[in-house]
């Protein structure tokens, strides 16, 4: 079995409200930003890292991120 490896920052989308990590079977991980949900102007899964976005919305400090 091949050791777990560490996923690559997502850019802002790692501490945004909108950001949901999808994992697949083969063990990848994708960042899907829920925003595409009712925003066609957003990409469900936008390319990675992200530096700039006009939707992006930090989580709260006193909220667990979501896996």
């Amino acid at each position: 079995m091949a050791p777990t490896q560490a996923r690559p920052p997502a850019g802002l989308c790692d501490s945004c409200r909108h950001q949901r990590l999808v994992p697949n079977t083969r063990g990848s991980v994708f960042s899907l930003c829920e925003r595409s949900r009712t925003d066609p102007s957003f990409r469900r899964y936008p390319p990675l890292p992200v530096r700039e976005c006009p939707g992006f919305e930090p989580v709260e400090a006193s909220r667990e991120r979501r896996s």
